[in-house]
């Protein structure tokens, strides 16, 4: 049985690589730098205890396969387009900028016809006590 270094010892390594503590440059990146060693870690580690156990070996080269995508995401997958982010951020912007203006647009319509209903009762309330006048000088 192999050991795992660390695993069973009294002693810690204290010891970093260049590669186990991102470089923060600004960019944002270092966490993704970070997500991607993590991830490259475990399908290591899946890789290397996949022959252990049955059909493992399908297993090892799935995580073998994916540890090659690493870096490698089409346009069509999340976080490779950054650039259809912003559009599609634009975009909703631009529709909440329409659903404003269109709310506008109702609110005026509705005010210009409550405007014309009490212009029109008020007209036929005028005209029905002119009727009425005109109607009672007859008798």
């Amino acid at each position: 049985m192999s050991s795992i270094d660390g695993v069973g010892t009294n002693t810690v390594s204290t010891q970093h690589s260049s590669h186990d503590t991102p470089a923060d440059d600004g960019d944002g990146s270092g966490f993704g730098d970070v997500m991607s060693r993590v991830a490259d870690g475990a399908l290591r580690g899946v890789s290397a205890v996949a022959p252990a156990i049955p059909g493992g070996e399908l297993v090892g080269m799935a995580a073998d396969g994916l540890r090659g995508l690493n870096g490698a995401a089409p346009d069509s997958m999340p976080g490779a387009g950054d650039d259809q982010i912003q559009q599609m951020f634009d975009q909703q912007q631009q529709s909440q900028a329409f659903n404003v203006q269109y709310l506008e647009l109702q609110n005026q319509i509705q005010q210009d016809n409550r405007e014309f209903s009490t212009l029109s009762n008020l007209m036929k309330a005028r005209h029905d006590t002119a009727k009425s006048a005109i109607n009672n000088m007859h008798v």
